[in-house]
């Protein structure tokens, strides 16, 4: 035995285990597999060392080793059948604290406290006995009693891992975090392979807003156990913090399959798939949420909120209703009640709604949110509102920069690439005009383009439901293409010049997969929906030569004064729009490529007004029907019409035009936008 202990001292820990393991197994000597067990848990081998303690189920010390491991794995079956063998006569703290034990796992936390009780007043220094006391207390809400009794297990008993778990996990609770990730370390140093106790450090480092080393943490439990639902749940939540939507859903929908029966899981699913403006599934996620817990407040919330964007104010303020019934506080469900009311056209009510919710006591995600509403509840409420609501939304775009997720891009770095895109227009467009090859024309296309706030959106509900339509909004299609050119000899959009005819058709069908991957099915027309792809049209014309576009048109001042009250509509330009400055820079950027491109564009275009939209919703659809060759029966068009009003604001005062009540804090980029507004035939 001595000599074993010396190689496991020594660092030779194979050699050691082939020791202890003989005289465990050949000699029936329980002490050696307790330090076989200590070993293997020191390797992060638990299932090896409970293999260890498993012949020896009568010895104390084998027992309670075993007992903790399979209780810190929430294996409570295997653990119970464990502590029907420990002895109760003559009473001992170890039969004490496996009653508490059972009395724990059958949910009767004071019973548990007095049979702790009871082991200490025989063994005050029992360090199991302060653990499951504290475990208890925990349980029982009494946190901070919970803490002194872990404190005191640690204190007796160093190299005791459940219990640096436990003070950590108690530690979190209350948001002494980086005391939570020292405990929790401790825990891992001495048993590695702890998966609850990495994946805790990852929960508290994700609470620390630390989502790349809390997803190190939730991957270290995954490549341990690739299944660990739990893992794969926030793990995902750390790839969506870190701006990774794609592999966060791929985690999201594998955690749900996994546990079917967890709310939390369809929840935060269907946050993300909002997050990715995908309504249809968004919805689906949170009505599965909501019939396993519907008593979830915050699942209430995010229901409103999906089923107000896609254009079901009904569903919303059911769920608004049913939500404030269980939190008539909740922040955000009145957050969100106060945008019902805005839009229903009740802009005081909204505000008196606002004005109970003090954002001082908000996280800043939802202070954010509620500066945004009350912007917007201010500027609904008249022309003399429009310095406080002004200065709302610049508190909410000063918020939404410090949650920026992933790298910050620079705002001018957009205008940037349009203005090579302008450079390359003036000289020609080479590689636009490349012609019919017999490949993809792109005949079933059209492009809906401009800058963001023009029309877009009001354009997609009117065409929202045709059944010889697929719209793909904001789906990144031609943008994966943009992307692929980027990479080519000559960057972007200079390499369109040297694309032949094969790398054309490599292009198309990226595309079309992107396009399949969006909804899109064979024999549909198409119309693909993204804001700023006007500067991208030179691209679409060599690769489609016989797509059509749809360009859509505002008010320059209306346009970038809409986008710096809602800045996060248009994640790509986020960070031009956090001010007027930044968001006229990329308007005139934008429009310079646009007017560039005229010289070299073919292809049909469709203009849209804005306001023609609003004034006159009916004749606007007809000329877009008639322009893509669709037909439009009766039944379609009465629908299309009552998604617009359903979706649309009330008029504050249509005889002037919104950007007037804002004329000060615009001052600084009237002269440019008045210059853009002259030429597109809107009044000075």
């Amino acid at each position: 035995m001595e000599h074993a202990l010396s190689l496991a001292e020594a660092g030779r820990h194979d050699e050691a285990d082939t020791l202890l393991a003989h005289l465990a197994r050949e000699l029936r000597d329980p002490m050696a597999a307790w330090h076989l067990a200590w070993l293997r848990i020191g390797q992060g081998d638990t299932d090896g060392a409970l293999a260890a303690l498993a012949d020896f189920p009568d010895d104390a010390l084998c027992n309670e080793r075993a007992r903790e491991l399979l209780v810190g794995q929430r294996r409570n079956d295997e653990a119970l059948a464990l502590l029907q063998r420990v002895p109760r006569q003559p009473p001992s703290p170890a039969g004490w604290v496996a009653t508490a034990i059972e009395r724990h796992l059958g949910s009767d936390y004071a019973g548990a406290v007095a049979a702790c009780r009871q082991a200490l007043a025989l063994a005050p220094a029992h360090a199991p006995g302060h653990n499951h006391l504290a475990r208890a207390l925990h349980n029982l809400g009494d946190t901070p009693a919970a803490i002194a009794e872990f404190e005191r297990a640690v204190a007796i008993d160093p190299h005791y891992p459940e219990a640096w778990h436990n003070l950590g996990h108690a530690l979190r609770a209350v948001n002494q975090f980086e005391r939570a990730c020292e405990a929790l370390r401790r825990a891992l140093k001495i048993a590695p392979g702890y998966l609850s106790a990495r994946q805790g450090l990852g929960v508290t480092l994700l609470a620390m807003d630390r989502p790349a080393e809390a997803l190190e943490a939730f991957d270290d439990v995954l490549r341990r156990d690739h299944d660990h639902a739990e893992a794969l749940l926030h793990s995902a939540l750390s790839l969506q913090a870190l701006a990774m939507p794609a592999k966060a859903r791929q985690r999201f929908e594998r955690a749900v399959e996994l546990a079917p029966q967890n709310p939390w899981a369809h929840y935060c699913l269907g946050l993300l798939l909002h997050e990715l403006r995908e309504l249809p599934a968004a919805r689906a996620a949170l009505q599965r949420s909501l019939k396993i817990h519907s008593s979830s407040p915050d699942a209430w919330a995010a229901l409103a909120a999906v089923a107000e964007e896609a254009g079901d104010p009904a569903q919303a303020a059911m769920a608004v209703n049913t939500g404030l019934t269980l939190a008539p506080h909740h922040a955000v469900l009145n957050l969100e009640a106060a945008r019902i009311e805005r839009r229903a056209g009740k802009p005081a009510e909204a505000l008196r709604r606002l004005t109970a919710v003090d954002p001082r006591r908000l996280i800043p995600r939802v202070r954010q949110r509620f500066h945004y509403e009350r912007g917007k509840a201010l500027d609904a409420s008249g022309a003399g509102a429009g310095a406080e609501a002004f200065a709302s939304f610049a508190e909410a775009n000063a918020l939404a920069v410090q949650e920026v997720r992933g790298p910050r891009r620079a705002p001018e770095a957009l205008a940037r690439e349009f203005a090579s895109i302008t450079r390359w227009a003036a000289a020609g467009a080479p590689g636009a005009q490349a012609g019919e090859d017999g490949g993809d024309l792109g005949a079933d296309l059209c492009f809906l383009v401009g800058f963001p706030r023009t029309g877009q959106f009001l354009v997609e509900r009117l065409l929202r439901g045709h059944p010889g339509l697929a719209l793909a909004s904001e789906a990144g299609t031609l943008e994966g293409v943009v992307g692929t050119v980027a990479g080519l000899p000559g960057g972007y959009p200079d390499a369109i010049a040297g694309l032949d005819k094969a790398d054309r058709q490599v292009l198309r069908r990226k595309y079309r997969l992107a396009l399949e991957r969006a909804g899109a099915k064979p024999g549909q027309a198409v119309v693909d929906i993204a804001s700023l792809r006007a500067a991208h049209v030179g691209l679409v014309q060599a690769l489609f030569p016989r797509a059509r576009l749809l360009h859509t048109l505002r008010d320059p001042r209306d346009a970038v004064l809409r986008n710096v009250m809602e800045p996060q509509a248009t994640p790509a330009a986020f960070p031009a729009f956090q001010t007027l400055e930044g968001a006229a820079a990329l308007y005139e950027a934008h429009e310079a490529a646009w007017q560039a491109l005229q010289a070299s564009l073919r292809l049909p275009v469709h203009a849209i007004r804005h306001e023609q939209v609003v004034a006159a919703p009916s004749e606007t659809l007809a000329a877009i029907c008639g322009f893509l060759g669709l037909d439009a029966d009766d039944d379609w068009l009465a629908g299309a019409r009552s998604r617009l009003e359903a979706g649309r604001r009330p008029a504050t005062n249509a005889s002037e035009p919104h950007w007037l009540r804002y004329r000060e804090p615009l001052a600084s980029v009237l002269p440019a936008l008045d210059a853009h507004a002259l030429r597109l035939g809107y009044p000075r």
